[in-house]
């Protein structure tokens, strides 16, 4: 087991709207987080497991996996397609630290008397690191399979044998909308956390979406873009890899970056992270017509203003972008001290709504003017953001 202790990590998200002049903070979010290393062990002669049935019959075997790391882990396993030959029980395991359990690996004989192949997988959840058992099934004419292995089998590294961790400061990378024909670039920092070996990492990118997404080569002097490329990364080493979104059409698209030690012997299949990668091709560009444009903001003039008279002004707010945007408006009395007006004296219609791309919308903004003690009544403030990413997150 791992002798170290993972880290702790205390932050904060202050959370400000995205405006062009000065800004505060709205709300701020406590965060604690804890890092450690995800590490599993089994047995190092079961890194390939062989079984036997009669055709009909099925025969079993259990398989001990051990959290070697220091911090609590959550497996899902899945064998791969192969005529529902293969299956593994349970599919889904939780691990604490220095625990070890076992899993049970079935094969039934088909009628067809071939032998099968299958992989079995182990991912460390959310998303890596991913190990791979590989599983082959033979039909046998005597009456009893494979038996199972006793729990006497002493434990080794065997998925992890000489496999130093990769770690990621990343289990995803999101991008927000981008622009089409236009492409974003973002940061993924990998560490050989090895003290003595140097690792080689092959990398891909895969999925639905694989081709908006693609790799930055930055050690050659034309910088190309490419889907698939090596590392070598020392020991204690952080190598930097650059990820580029483009968009090609107004949706969200998906993809995965596959990191896949190379060079490694077939009895240590080694290790494969999987990092989903998301995005979505166009944005929402919002803007108020007809009124007076200054450094941080617009001014509406009310006219024919007088105590205890309705006053009223119409606001046209357009969005200019190629996504639906939401926008809901907060009118102030002090956008410095974020105090809100009283409805009383002011309203708004509507108040918050969807606008869709390449459409407009006009605010009704009644005003009951009670005293006049300065010329700034209030800041209506619109709050914009796109509609497409609020109905997914409220999923």
């Amino acid at each position: 087991t791992s002798s170290t202790v993972p880290d702790e990590f205390v932050a904060r998200v202050d959370i400000e709207v995205d405006s062009p002049g000065p800004t505060h903070v709205i709300r701020s979010i406590p965060l604690r987080a804890r890092s450690g290393t995800a590490r599993v062990h089994a047995p190092k002669d079961l890194q390939t497991v062989s079984l036997t049935a009669p055709v009909g019959k099925s025969s079993q075997q259990m398989l001990p996996l051990k959290n070697a790391g220091n911090i609590d882990v959550q497996l899902k396993l899945k064998c791969s397609e192969s005529d529902g030959c293969f299956s593994v029980t349970p599919n889904e395991l939780s691990l604490k630290v220095g625990e070890e359990r076992s899993i049970v690996i079935s094969f039934k004989a088909q009628e067809n008397r071939k032998a099968k192949e299958s992989l079995l997988t182990i991912l460390v959840l959310p998303s890596g690191p991913q190990y791979e058992v590989t599983l082959k099934g033979e039909f046998a004419s005597d009456i009893s399979g494979k038996q199972a292995i006793s729990s006497s089998y002493v434990l080794a590294p065997g998925l992890v044998n000489d496999v130093p961790p990769i770690l990621s400061n990343k289990q995803f990378v999101a991008w927000g909308g981008v622009t089409l024909g236009r492409a974003i670039q973002q940061k993924l920092v990998l560490r050989n956390n090895s003290k003595t070996e140097t690792q080689q990492l092959r990398l891909l990118i895969r999925g639905q979406d694989q081709d908006c997404f693609q790799l930055q080569s930055m050690f050659s002097p034309e910088e190309r873009l490419t889907r698939h490329g090596e590392l070598s990364i020392r020991p204690r080493e952080d190598v930097t890899v650059h990820l580029l979104f483009a968009p090609t059409r107004v949706a969200c698209m998906m993809a995965k970056l596959e990191i896949k030690q190379s060079g490694v012997r077939p009895s240590q299949p080694g290790i494969k992270f999987t990092i989903p990668l998301s995005g979505y091709g166009g944005t929402s560009n919002i803007i108020l017509e007809d009124q007076r444009k200054q450094a941080d903001g617009y001014v509406a003039t009310l006219t024919d203003v007088a105590v205890g008279r309705v006053s009223k002004v119409c606001l046209c707010v357009r969005n200019t972008g190629s996504r639906a945007a939401f926008i809901k408006a907060v009118v102030f009395s002090d956008i410095h001290k974020r105090a809100t007006m009283e409805g009383s004296v002011i309203s708004i219609a509507p108040s918050q709504f969807v606008l869709k791309e390449r459409t407009q919308e006009v605010y009704n903004r009644f005003c009951i003017i009670k005293t006049l003690t300065v010329a700034q009544l209030a800041t209506l403030c619109l709050f914009c953001g796109d509609e497409v990413s609020r109905q997914q997150y409220r999923k």
